[in-house]
């Protein structure tokens, strides 16, 4: 999706089904460029949203308890939906082969981002875990303004109004989980779980195993469920809450915006902002932004 220079605000007051939700929004102190334009953004468009800046643990310079977030990961689950190629050293030898990432898996250490960025979200489990009502997760690179794929641009008025509607229909689902950005696999698009028949949803899909972190309401029940699970949390974070979804252990679904149909790979009432390489969490498997797949290898024993 294109970003684009904001509309006008056309900020609107929610109905009942938004009624005391609130947000935290995640960023590291050391960036308090990203955590400006998010804020701006979000009084300009959604002055409604009551919203509460939640310092991430900083991978770099925190200590992050092990039995909370190991240090290393396996690629094996993920292989199942990542597509993984054969990886070479800088002279050219192979070091594993595309199919060992599936079996018997490739073990990664988290890279410093990811791990700052696991432990950030297990801490926001834990505050969502104690609140009354559902709460929304925004990291700092989440976009309202963006070219949807209905036509036109989104705006706070068109995130208020389809946030609405999704929360509703949450609530129907006894959701844990709520992504309002994803990439990947649900209802509609899924790869190992079978859709039922009927008509689908217009609003919600089930999810089988989506990615991204960028914008999620997570209920308290939902939170508890993760961090029972979590002792530790052993994958990157996007992909550890896309495995309890697909092994129905937590009930996640994905907001879908209008134009979203089931051709879409990415979807949702938001977008990421592209800092143009500034991001800070390097992804250890090399992931879809291009990183080195071998900085981050797991010492074989």
């Amino acid at each position: 999706r294109e970003r684009s220079r904001s509309p006008r605000s056309s900020a609107v007051q929610p109905g009942q089904s938004l009624a005391g939700l609130s947000a935290l929004l995640l960023g590291l102190e050391r960036r308090p460029d990203r955590r400006k334009r998010c804020e701006d953004m979000l009084a300009k468009e959604v002055p409604w949203l009551k919203t509460e800046f939640f310092r991430a643990t900083d991978g770099k310079a925190d200590t992050i308890p092990d039995e909370e977030v190991a240090k290393s990961w396996n690629t094996k689950n993920n292989s199942l939906y990542g597509a993984y190629e054969d990886v070479h050293d800088k002279d050219g030898k192979l070091l594993y082969s595309a199919q060992d990432f599936s079996d018997p898996g490739v073990d990664y250490e988290f890279s410093p981002g990811e791990r700052g960025c696991a432990h950030s979200h297990y801490r926001m489990w834990q505050h969502a875990a104690k609140a009354e009502g559902p709460t929304l997760i925004l990291e700092d690179d989440v976009q309202f303004i963006f070219e949807r794929n209905c036509g036109g641009m989104s705006n706070g008025s068109t995130f208020t109004a389809r946030l609405e509607l999704g929360m509703k229909e949450a609530t129907k689902k006894e959701a844990d989980v709520l992504y309002l950005g994803w990439s990947g696999h649900r209802d509609g698009n899924y790869k190992h779980h079978k859709s039922t028949r009927g008509r689908k949803n217009p609003v919600v899909r089930k999810a089988e195993y989506v990615w991204t972190t960028v914008a999620y309401v997570i209920w308290p029940k939902g939170a508890k469920k993760l961090l029972e699970k979590a002792k530790p949390l052993d994958q990157p974070v996007d992909n550890f809450m896309a495995w309890e979804a697909r092994e129905n252990r937590l009930s996640a679904w994905v907001l879908l915006d209008e134009g979203d149909d089931d051709d879409t790979w990415s979807g949702g009432i938001v977008t990421q902002l592209d800092f143009n390489g500034d991001s800070d969490i390097k992804k250890s498997d090399g992931g879809d932004q291009g990183d080195d797949p071998t900085e981050y290898l797991a010492k074989k024993s």
